[in-house]
């Protein structure tokens, strides 16, 4: 989707969005708290991060922005990650990361793909300062601990390699399964070699992306894990399906399961975007009204919940935490209205229907 203007992204902005797998326990069984999540647009305040916990959501998904960080050759900030990620665990607040954005010491546009050999071998490099740090036994985790000697830590145990590369908004000069598989491949490797006990997920991509050179996600998939290797290196598959109403949402979970069912053998998948937006003045096809919004989440979130075990899936995170008050972020229509609430961080209906799904508190 062309919107995703930073998410929650762990560094100093810029201006730059356990497996379940198949069977296991009981469908109808309450899903955990970890299964719920949401994709804040920008970065939150720790009041927000204590409210979404009230609300018994589990996931946040984040951005490690490669090129925020990296501002130039071999020279890492952390400063925004680390106090992104202290704010979280203070929360009680697991990361689910997306890691993503060529810097400009290495490419024009953060969307540049990284396969180069340079900016591989920055890439490589990057992944594995990363996971030196924020992974299990991390480095930031001894320090965190030390002075939260009363806190749980929640290293980094889901790495989500890039966003929607099917489409040439997040995958330019234009979209290659191929080389992104043998970038998932490599990203596969070097994580799993820092931490064995992370796992690593492809990027979410949404089925029929519109910009040039979009390859369709079912397509995109079965030619990216002819890459030999790549079904022992992927742990996950992310999905980003958005559509107009719940039948068309869970359509494409139903055939992104059947295509992984025809390349793997059970690979399980998390949905890390779905929403929609509540103007319907904005014209777009997700835009809805705060009640239908709410009617959507409900629906969608509560069958997905149901049926996870069938489709495999871990999780699902809604797009977005608040509303802004812009009109829109880039050429996205709804996005600016798909706040679970408002801009001031008034309860919108969504809200209020997401915690009846969790249990939680609005």
């Amino acid at each position: 989707m062309k919107r995703w203007a930073s998410l929650a992204v762990l560094a100093v902005l810029s201006t730059a969005p356990a497996t379940a797998g198949c069977g296991g326990e009981d469908e109808t069984a309450t899903a955990p708290a970890s299964f719920y999540g949401v994709a804040p647009e920008g970065l939150q305040s720790p009041a927000d991060y204590a409210r979404m916990r009230t609300g018994n959501l589990g996931t946040v998904r984040v951005v490690l922005q490669w090129s925020a960080i990296e501002t130039s050759a071999g020279h890492y900030s952390w400063s925004g990650s680390d106090q992104l990620l202290s704010q979280l665990t203070v929360a009680g607040l697991d990361p689910l990361v997306t890691v993503y954005g060529t810097p400009a010491v290495y490419a024009p546009n953060t969307s540049d793909a990284p396969t180069g050999e340079k900016v591989l071998d920055a890439w490589v490099a990057f992944l594995k300062a990363a996971v030196a740090r924020y992974g299990t036994g991390g480095d930031f985790w001894t320090v965190f601990e030390t002075a939260n000697p009363e806190t749980a830590t929640r290293p980094i145990a889901e790495w989500e390699i890039w966003n929607e590369p099917n489409s040439s908004t997040f995958w330019s000069p234009t979209p290659d399964p191929k080389a992104y598989g043998e970038l998932l491949q490599r990203s596969a490797e070097v994580i799993h070699a820092s931490d064995p006990e992370a796992e690593v997920m492809s990027a979410g991509m949404f089925a029929t992306p519109q910009s040039d050179g979009a390859i369709v996600s079912y397509d995109f998939l079965r030619d990216m894990f002819d890459v030999d290797g790549l079904e022992n290196a992927v742990d996950i598959v992310g999905i980003h399906p958005y559509g107009p109403d719940a039948d068309s949402v869970i359509a494409q979970v139903e055939k992104t399961r059947k295509t992984l069912d025809g390349v793997s053998d059970g690979t399980p998948m998390w949905a890390t975007e779905i929403g929609w937006g509540s103007n319907p003045k904005s014209g777009a096809e997700l835009a809805k009204t705060p009640e239908e919004q709410a009617d959507l989440l409900a629906e969608t979130f509560g069958e997905l919940a149901d049926r996870r075990d069938e489709f495999g899936l871990d999780g699902v995170v809604w797009y977005t935490w608040h509303d802004s008050i812009e009109k829109a972020i880039g050429e996205c229509g709804w996005c600016a209205s798909a706040g679970l609430v408002d801009a001031d961080r008034d309860t919108k209906p969504s809200w209020t229907a997401y915690t009846d799904l969790t249990g939680g508190t609005p």
